[in-house]
């Protein structure tokens, strides 16, 4: 916390007022074992964090596989969400909802085709003729079961209305380290559109590395402000590690083994489908990836979503057994979570890391993340490592809570893709 002396020189800069907030956001929460694939696409591109301009053309669409045999009608609501992620509580449904359902039944859906998995594909598009926003901010759909009303899944998405710049640059030069482990972040606001009077109670920011809302930097204390300008020019809560490029591998045919794909065999009722096992990162190789995300597709079928199979995919990783905390498969195919079913475990017969997951055909990013006992987020640098070369994607969101208002707004959005060695 900074000295009095630092309140009274910077009095209407932003702090960090939220340590008592234990919310770790997730884009994606599945909450039945039935669900699977989930997927937010914005305007025909998957991003890492899905984000459409308020009163545009642009629009979301949501998607989901349920693997029961059986058809369940599901219905969805949109809910309004501080800059905290936690439901706005001092406006209505009626303040930023128009339309003339609240409670909305998805329609589209469809059975699978020819696929020893038996799944029903659902998706539904956003905003739409039933339902659409007016508020700018964070949003949470959740996805009802009709009949049991036990809500399955939920998906998170930001509406931004672009009224100021957001400039964000990325440097290898850190407060820690020169070209080492680490990338630091300048970012600059330029607050006078908004006639802002008292920056620390009506500006707020978040800053996300690779859709990793567990680390996500909440409201750092900026090095410069005015009611004009705002900077970060030398904030250490702005340095992050480097980490490693994503591994990968792709199986879009069950019955060729693809890149990063050792065999994928047919063991009745599944395909099963073994992954090279992996080591311990010791130095930066370049690998160009998609930065954890994955996309569903056959190499066979022209319908990826009701065409593609499911398989039984099996991580190895060869590292030291670790006896003060867990190693997890982790990445977009875990929606960012950190899951029980990913959990690795260690085999002492064989020296190695074993996990699976149940995954549909498609490409697929992932790391392997280390959490200690304890402790509720994990680091990858265990066994990716950290190298200041590494190309990540980073996310500056800005909010504006004016005096009087009821609601966090979404006033500027930036997305960075760092590349160090094009600088």
């Amino acid at each position: 916390m900074a000295n009095f002396a630092y309140y009274r020189f910077c009095i209407s800069c932003l702090i960090l007022i939220i340590s008592s907030v234990n919310l770790k956001a997730q884009w994606m929460i599945k909450n039945s074992e039935q669900i699977h694939s989930m997927e937010i696409i914005v305007n025909g591109i998957k991003p890492i964090i899905p984000c459409i301009e308020l009163r545009s053309q642009d629009f979301l669409t949501f998607s989901f596989d349920d693997i029961a045999k059986d058809y369940h009608r599901y219905v969805y609501i949109v809910e309004h969400c501080d800059f905290q992620w936690k439901k706005s509580n001092r406006i209505f449904e009626s303040d930023y909802l128009r339309g003339s359902v609240r409670r909305v039944p998805i329609e589209d859906y469809a059975e699978s085709l020819n696929t020893t998995v038996d799944y029903t594909h659902y998706s539904f598009s956003f905003p739409n003729r039933q339902l659409n926003v007016v508020y700018s901010g964070n949003y949470r759909v959740r996805v009802y079961d009709d009949d049991t009303k036990a809500e399955v899944c939920s998906f998170c998405f930001c509406v931004v209305e672009s009224k100021i710049p957001v400039n964000v640059s990325a440097t290898t030069n850190t407060e820690i380290d020169w070209n080492k482990e680490h990338q630091q972040l300048k970012i600059s606001l330029n607050a006078q559109p908004l006639n802002v009077y008292d920056v620390k109670r009506e500006l707020k920011m978040v800053v996300v590395q690779n859709g990793r809302w567990d680390r996500a930097v909440w409201n750092p204390t900026p090095d410069y402000c005015t009611p004009q300008d705002v900077k970060w020019e030398q904030c250490k809560d702005l340095i992050f590690e480097g980490g490693n490029e994503f591994r990968k591998f792709e199986m879009t045919n069950v019955k060729t083994a693809m890149m990063g794909v050792e065999s994928i065999k047919w063991f009745k009722p599944f395909y099963h489908a073994t992954l090279f096992p992996g080591v311990h990162s010791k130095n930066y190789i370049y690998n160009e990836d998609q930065n954890g995300k994955y996309y569903i597709r056959s190499s066979v079928y022209d319908n990826d979503a009701t065409e593609t199979d499911y398989l039984w995919v099996h991580f190895f990783l060869n590292h030291k057994p670790e006896a003060q905390g867990n190693i997890y498969i982790y990445g977009g195919l875990t929606n960012w979570g950190i899951l029980p079913e990913a959990q690795m475990k260690y085999n002492p017969e064989q020296n190695i890391y074993e996990g699976s997951l149940l995954l549909k055909e498609g490409y697929y990013n992932y790391q392997y993340l280390y959490v200690p006992s304890g402790i509720a987020n994990g680091t990858i640098s265990t066994v990716e490592g950290n190298y200041y070369q590494t190309e990540n994607e980073y996310t500056v969101l800005v909010y504006y809570t004016q005096k009087g208002s009821r609601y966090d707004r979404l006033v500027g959005y930036r997305n960075l893709k760092f590349e160090p060695s094009k600088q």
